[in-house]
């Protein structure tokens, strides 16, 4: 009897031992996750910002452009008057 409690002794050694193994390689994996994860949070935030400030850009090309409109149909009724006031200086035959 006294040898089946050494048998179950060193059987009870040999889980906690595999345990033990077992939680030090989740704690590795774990290490491992979180530090991906960290650099995760960090190229999200990034990319983030980097949305953010290309958002803007667009909305400053976005407002130049329509600037740009304006200018050019304010440009082509200028345009269009300049034409109209030489033809008529041209029917008077100065």
């Amino acid at each position: 009897m006294a040898g089946s409690g050494i048998i179950n002794l060193d059987m009870l050694e040999e889980k906690i031992t595999k345990a033990a193994e077992h939680i030090a390689r989740l704690k590795e994996e774990n290490s491992r996750l979180e530090r991906i994860n960290k650099e995760l949070k960090e190229k999200f935030d990034s990319l983030y910002i980097k949305n953010e400030e290309l958002t803007r850009e667009l909305e400053i090309l976005r407002t130049e452009g329509q600037q740009r409109g304006d200018f050019d149909k304010t440009r082509e009724e200028i345009k269009g008057k300049v034409e109209e006031m030489l033809a008529k200086l041209d029917q008077l035959d100065i």
